[in-house]
């Protein structure tokens, strides 16, 4: 991985915002929008809401010590979506709310763990990785109420395939994931049945975490190779993509809803505690948003409109 120092000017770049002052930045949130996300005040993983601009202190969706990982809005924003796991048994399952935190109820009760949950762009299906297969990761697609789950990748004989991070193209007919299907980790798009597996990366670093634009012509995802993790934004179709080359460590970009900004974790080194950042769709501008390292750090960003 990267050096565990960097440059002073370069840790100022990424906290504090650097590119082109000019133009709309990031500190001012499309569709009236703020971001839920995963912390870990006191240890505990936590859904919090914040404004993207970074001027407030985070907001408990769900009372204190309850906890939600990988909190995901609906397209409506009524309801959320978020895990309730034991990594050391590797069980979990993926349980709603409603939006103020009420009407909570659990979707999956398989033993093994389900996670990553993603809802379609009309709210009518929620996609997620599941290891009740007896494999490694698969993807598994579900009514929004838990029934009708169908098994969209599933390993045959004694292969060792992994799979995981799926995302809903914009008109909900294709789904992007992550996947050990071509060797390496790279990553894939299927149909929403299932059908169609197309490998749109290939090289021996690790390609994962992918995220559909708004418009659905671009896709992007992470890459960690020898010299670090950044976020790369490619075509939707495949090609060649760019690299979005910030100080530090990057990971799990979140589109927002109008595809000017992308949210994602980032680090100054792998040994800080991970932070939310908001920067503009070709990576300028990049602006700290979790500017209170107490209340945890967050992972696992994700857009929603505010009240």
């Amino acid at each position: 991985m990267r050096p565990l120092t960097l440059p002073l000017a370069v840790c100022a770049c990424l906290a504090a915002g650097c590119g082109d002052p000019k133009g709309p930045g990031p500190g001012t949130a499309p569709d009236r929008a703020e971001l839920v996300y995963e912390g870990h005040m006191a240890g505990i993983p936590e859904a919090f809401r914040i404004d993207t601009g970074g001027s407030g202190a985070p907001e408990r969706i769900l009372p204190a010590g309850t906890v939600a990982m990988d909190p995901t809005p609906s397209p409506d924003g009524r309801h959320l979506a978020f895990v309730v796991a034991n990594d050391a048994e590797g069980t979990g399952d993926i349980f709603v709310v409603d939006r103020d935190g009420t009407g909570r109820r659990q979707l999956t009760t398989a033993p093994e763990l389900d996670d990553s949950p993603a809802w379609s762009p009309d709210g009518s299906r929620i996609a997620f990785r599941s290891y009740r297969g007896g494999h490694d990761g698969e993807i598994w697609v579900m009514n929004a109420d838990g029934t009708g789950a169908v098994n969209l990748t599933p390993t045959t004989g004694t292969a060792i395939i992994d799979n995981r991070r799926p995302g809903w193209s914009p008109d909900g007919r294709a789904i992007v994931f992550a996947s050990t299907l071509g060797g390496e980790w790279g990553i894939w798009t299927m149909g929403a049945d299932g059908g169609g597996k197309r490998q749109l990366t290939n090289t021996p670093a690790l390609d994962a975490e992918p995220a559909w634009s708004p418009d659905g012509r671009e896709i992007a995802f992470r890459r960690s190779d020898a010299s670090g993790s950044d976020i790369l934004v490619m075509p939707a179709v495949g090609g060649e993509p760019v690299r979005l080359a910030l100080p530090g460590e990057q990971r799990l970009p979140a589109w927002s809803s109008d595809g000017r900004l992308i949210a994602f974790v980032g680090q100054p080194t792998v040994h800080d505690q991970p932070e939310l950042y908001v920067m503009r769709a070709d990576g300028r501008e990049v602006r700290l948003v979790t500017v209170q390292p107490s209340w945890g750090g967050g992972l696992h960003p994700a857009w929603r409109r505010r009240d």
